[in-house]
């Protein structure tokens, strides 16, 4: 509800595959909780152009791909499309590379709000719609989470940030 900005009058299209826990955050259960349609296209190879004539012909309002899938959206140029109904774009699974982020905005004039969850948590923290969107951050907490950097540590041969989330205080994740 919160980083999907879900309404009964949006129509969701996630790519995620049904093996993924993504898939059933993002293609049932949000939205059908939020009341929104969901869009089901038969893809089984991931085709940018496939992507832009899907988003241009259905009233897609809401996109979710995965940050490599936008990657080789950009490359493909989706400035030669009209997306006349779609009006918010998510991410997660991977981290999305700042120019990506840029070249989908000059490309189709619309943001991609990145979100990182867990499949045992779903969403964690979200860049969630109205919030200005600082490229390669993760964004706020999402309701109920209260997500905490305790420090730098030393992980798999690099620094990286330690960070809890409550209320499964038992978890612990490193960006």
């Amino acid at each position: 509800r919160y980083w999907m900005n879900l309404t009964p009058l949006d129509v969701m299209w996630n790519t995620s595959d049904t093996g993924w826990a993504k898939s059933a955050y993002g293609s049932v259960f949000g939205p059908w909780i939020c009341g929104a349609c969901v869009f089901v296209h038969h893809m089984p190879l991931f085709k940018p152009e496939v992507v832009g004539e899907t988003l241009s012909r259905y009233p897609i309002t809401t996109f979710c791909t995965a940050p490599t899938a936008f990657r080789m959206l950009v490359q493909h140029d989706m400035s030669r499309y009209k997306f006349p109904t779609l009006k918010h774009c998510v991410t997660g699974g991977e981290g999305l590379n700042p120019e990506v982020f840029a070249k989908w905005k000059f490309q189709t004039g619309l943001d991609i709000h990145e979100g990182y969850g867990q499949s045992e948590t779903v969403g964690i923290c979200a860049n969630l719609k109205g919030m200005k969107i600082k490229p390669g951050s993760l964004g706020k907490p999402m309701p109920p989470y209260d997500v905490q950097v305790r420090g730098y540590v030393a992980a798999m041969g690099r620094t990286v940030r330690q960070c809890c989330f409550h209320p499964l205080c038992a978890l612990q994740m490193f960006l």
